[in-house]
């Protein structure tokens, strides 16, 4: 996909979570009426907008508290050898990839998954989102989920979804005071290929989730009459206890600033810092955060940079690793298995620096059941993201630290 389809492809975003009334401003207007032929793949492109396009949205999270020792970079590509620490490390924080893939029903397999883990003194963010590419043996399906918190924001939930004609939709009691708003749609006649559950919580808490009969947002190619679960199936989870975990890592902060880093934007693009011979796919920018989807040979790489203003919590987390010659810190981990996800593994590298200023770089190996990426490292070594984080023009949003 080409820079410019991806920054289409936020605009309709952007129309579409204003629409359904999540509480969010991302980038921009978008979503043009569909006529023809060109229209009704536009409007497929609605329909996955609904549940946050995860794709195109927000990465954030925590780490584990292994520290790296210095050393040369690996080669980028799938036969970097695994350097990983231990697992179970105490700052790790839950998964959506895993919580999801955990309450999926028996005999569904992941294809694919990328999303967001939250941790001891993780970054702070306005949504977290995952999306999985899903088979039960009758075609692949992709399936988002978007968790938010609405804060005090005044949240608008209920029917319609979406402003598409074929559209069913009923809003129903949800636990504990909560508000559930099903629906089910597609911009074609015959079988529904679009659902989505969304569930609002009487304390702000907001948690969409969404099932499409294509395999993912790129290409969006009907794969399958209808997806992989049923709208049943989606409230159900939508109004599962477990998302309320992911609570302490949102912030209700309206993140729709155009700046991604800093009040004059952008100071370096995360494309910018790749090392030769990947290939960028797409690539998307929020207040700060960059996120990019790249290939090399036919192995694929999701990397998410976030900067931010180090807080105390994440001051006293990073106490437990010595400061370098030039005062920064570093905390990582490198390869480790995505659970839940049948193969999916990721790398991530913190950083500290004596401004003040913290920087998160994650990568995802995305690839999952039956594919022979599955298990393998990320296309980038630790030591590659270290070089990532250590670039001197990320800077917090807002300025210095605090």
């Amino acid at each position: 996909m080409s820079e410019q389809s991806e920054h289409d492809f936020e605009d309709r975003l952007a129309q579409v979570l204003r629409r359904t009334g999540d509480g969010f401003r991302p980038d921009g207007p978008h979503l043009v009426a569909a006529g023809a032929a060109r229209g009704h793949r536009r409007q497929r492109r609605q329909l996955a907008l609904v549940a946050g396009a995860a794709a195109a949205v927000v990465a954030a999270g925590g780490l584990t508290a292994v520290v790296l020792p210095p050393g040369g970079g690996a080669a980028a590509g799938p036969a970097a050898g695994r350097s990983g620490g231990p697992s179970g490390a105490a700052a790790d924080g839950p998964s959506l990839v895993s919580v999801l893939a955990e309450r999926l029903p028996a005999g569904v397999r992941v294809l694919r998954s990328a999303g967001d883990r939250s941790g001891v003194a993780g970054l702070r963010v306005a949504h977290e989102t995952a999306e999985l590419t899903l088979d039960d043996g009758h075609g692949a399906s992709l399936v988002t989920v978007l968790v938010s918190d609405a804060g005090g924001r005044q949240v608008k939930s209920g029917c319609p979804l979406s402003n598409s004609s074929n559209e069913a939709c009923e809003v129903r009691p949800g636990p504990d005071g909560g508000s559930l708003t099903v629906g089910a749609m597609d911009p074609d006649p015959g079988p529904r290929g679009t659902g989505t559950a969304a569930f609002t919580g009487p304390d702000g808490l907001r948690v969409v989730l969404s099932a499409y009969s294509f395999a993912d947002q790129e290409h969006q190619d009907r794969t399958r009459p209808t997806p992989v679960l049923t709208p049943d199936q989606l409230a159900a989870l939508a109004a599962d206890p477990v998302w309320a975990t992911f609570r302490s890592g949102l912030s209700p902060d309206d993140a729709s600033a155009t700046d991604a880093f800093g009040p004059d934007g952008p100071p370096v693009r995360l494309s910018e810092l790749l090392p030769s011979g990947l290939r960028v796919a797409s690539a998307s920018e929020w207040v700060g955060g960059q996120r990019l989807t790249a290939a090399q040979d036919g192995h694929e790489l999701v990397l998410t940079v976030r900067a931010q203003r180090a807080d105390r919590a994440a001051r006293d987390w990073f106490a437990a690793a010595p400061a370098g010659a030039d005062g920064v810190r570093v905390r990582a981990t490198a390869a480790r298995d995505v659970p839940g996800s049948q193969g999916a593994t990721e790398s991530a590298v913190d950083v500290l620096r004596p401004d003040g200023v913290r920087v998160r770089v994650t990568a995802v190996n995305p690839a999952g059941a039956g594919s022979p990426d599955a298990g393998k490292p990320p296309l980038l070594s630790a030591e590659q993201l270290r070089g990532i984080a250590l670039d001197p023009r990320w800077a917090a949003p807002g300025g210095g630290a605090q």
